[in-house]
């Protein structure tokens, strides 16, 4: 095949991917806004990878209650953020794995990620940065070496 073709599908699947993601981060910023007008807002997120990712937010009142809520879950780019409902009137910061218990595994982890998320910013702390994959795949190449060094 020629390398110009190559070439130019490849650029222009980038350019289709970055301008699926500039949509996206449109609609996460549609959602967000409604919310942010009611109070704080609680996120909460998980990667998908190669699976279906997840992102909930949360408008809180100030004891943490949650007034209403949003979600989006999927794999592509074309996932959207909907409405989410039944916990309205529920504490973020004390939801658990028996309250998400019925939801599929994405949502649930970016739901107990949102009141982790609060509980470490009401307690005074800072969410540590989430790890890239190049950087996970280096912690997982570098302990092994570590191990042996260290015998």
């Amino acid at each position: 095949m020629n390398f110009w073709l190559v070439a130019c599908l490849l650029g222009g699947g980038y350019l289709l991917q970055c301008f699926f993601g500039l949509m996206q981060m449109k609609d996460f910023s549609k959602a967000f806004s409604p919310l942010r007008k009611m109070g704080r807002v609680a996120i909460g997120r998980t990667n998908g990878g190669f699976r279906a990712g997840a992102i909930v937010m949360f408008a809180i009142d100030e004891n943490g209650i949650i007034l209403k809520g949003k979600r989006m879950m999927g794999v592509t780019v074309l996932a959207k953020f909907k409405d989410f409902t039944g916990f309205e009137g529920k504490n973020v910061g004390e939801l658990t794995q028996a309250d998400v218990e019925k939801l599929p595994k994405p949502l649930k982890k970016a739901i107990l990620d949102a009141a982790m998320n609060y509980n470490i910013i009401m307690s005074g702390g800072e969410i540590p940065p989430r790890l890239s994959l190049f950087q996970k795949i280096s912690q997982k190449l570098k302990k092994p070496v570590m191990k042996t060094k260290m015998e």
